[in-house]
């Protein structure tokens, strides 16, 4: 066979192949050598070291704002809309809080949160996407950031174009001195973005945003520089001592897979394994994002800290409204705390449960003080004690920060009503 034809074959196959089947998993840079920049402190999640410490550990919600530029050619090719661009900070939320429900729920709940940004850099409001029409863009060349780019300290930049090499990459790590700069940023193949991308590929569940961010975040490869040490395993490998060691990455799906003496970490967001199996961070990958949230990205995400207060009332009202989580409601999800009302009426009793969003005082005589909105909703409930409710918070990043009452109230038969404590909570915050 002569070497045309086997140029016009393989040209054949190449043209044949899917796009996909073309570009790596990630086009993330491997770790360069050691500088000062990237021994800069703090060790805890350095370039080369890493140091779990607890208070790193998920004690409250980080939220991290994002921007989404979209980069088109003059036919139309990359655009997307903004619902696929929702889907996929859907997807960023259930894999990273391991959302009850989600692909993602087995994995651990690092409590950081992504949003479209609602303001852009000048205070003006924005609905976080921009979009772009340039051919050479487009093909992830030319310096596109340094016009595009929102500023990095404070947003999370996010481009999708064609990408050539690849599903995604970010520059750099957050280590070598990019933050700030223009040109920190995650970069995804457009046909990769949100929840049902190009259909009939393996990464069609949004997972190369999650792989991508877990980078922009400081994670490293779970297969980074083979097995590393066992004995050392904060400063060899990923630096991760709850990922086992892996020798090389992980394609498809497979059912089992070992490497250096040990079962390979292959559900892990930060292998190559297809996105149906990928499924968890771990705590100290978490640990890791979090301190690098504290050290290297310090004006990047808003924190919340935990606010749930019972409110008694003056004089006392009795305890029968008890929080049922550990966290304050969230935007978009159920909160459920329980009426308990055995201690002071028998169980047989109507309870009416008060939401509000926008509080009055109104006064109850001696049993206290309600809090309720206007006009306040009243729901009836046949309550046995420890019962739970469901109230379901609004899936909007602008009600965060907002006020949160519930108070409940106890009758018998025709008997008076007796008014419950409360529970005050701001939305969002955990």
């Amino acid at each position: 066979m002569s070497h045309r034809t086997l140029l016009i074959a393989f040209s054949l196959l190449v043209l044949a192949t899917p796009a996909w089947a073309q570009r790596k998993r990630c086009g993330t840079p491997e770790r360069a050598p050691i500088t000062a920049s990237t021994m800069a402190a703090p060790s805890d999640c350095g370039y080369w070291t890493n140091s779990p410490q607890p208070e790193y550990d998920p004690n409250f919600f980080y939220d991290i704002p994002v921007v989404f530029h979209v980069i088109q050619n003059t036919s139309g090719d990359g655009y997307l809309s903004a619902d696929i661009i929702n889907d996929q900070i859907d997807v960023l939320n259930e894999d990273f809080q391991a959302i009850a429900g989600s692909p993602g729920a087995p994995g651990t709940n690092g409590k950081i949160r992504f949003h479209l940004a609602t303001s852009d850099p000048q205070g003006n409001p924005t609905t976080g996407i921009t979009y772009t029409t340039n051919n050479t863009w487009y093909m992830d060349s030319g310096n596109y950031w340094d016009p595009l780019a929102w500023d990095t300290n404070r947003y999370l930049n996010i481009y999708t174009n064609v990408i050539p090499c690849c599903y995604g990459y970010v520059a750099d790590f957050p280590q070598t001195g990019i933050v700030g700069t223009t040109a920190d940023r995650v970069v995804l193949w457009w046909e990769a973005v949100g929840k049902n991308p190009t259909s009939g590929w393996p990464g069609n569940m949004g997972r190369t945003g999650t792989h991508e961010v877990g980078h922009y975040l400081g994670l490293y490869h779970t297969f980074d520089s083979g097995c590393g040490s066992s004995s050392n395993c904060y400063g060899t490998g990923d630096l991760i001592c709850d990922t086992n060691g892996e020798q090389s990455a992980t394609l498809g799906c497979p059912s089992s897979k070992s490497s250096c003496g040990n079962s390979d970490p292959f559900h892990n967001y930060m292998d190559y394994t297809d996105d149906a199996c990928l499924w968890e961070f771990t705590p100290e990958q978490v640990n890791r994002m979090r301190c690098i949230l504290e050290h290297w990205r310090p004006d990047l995400a808003q924190q919340f800290p935990a606010q749930e207060n019972v409110r008694l009332g003056s004089p006392a009202n009795p305890v029968a409204l008890l929080p049922g989580q550990t966290n304050a409601p969230l935007a978009g999800e159920i909160w459920d705390p329980k009426v308990d009302h055995s201690s002071f009426v028998p169980a047989a009793v109507v309870d009416v449960l008060l939401i509000s969003y926008s509080p009055v005082n109104l006064p109850q005589g001696a049993a206290g003080t309600l809090l309720c909105q206007r006009p306040f909703v009243a729901t009836i409930f046949n309550y046995s004690p420890g019962t739970p409710f469901q109230v379901p918070i609004p899936n909007n990043f602008s009600v965060i920060n907002a006020p949160f009452y519930a108070q409940a109230a106890s009758k018998q038969g025709g008997g008076s009503w007796q008014l419950t404590n409360g529970l005050d909570c701001v939305v969002g915050n955990q």
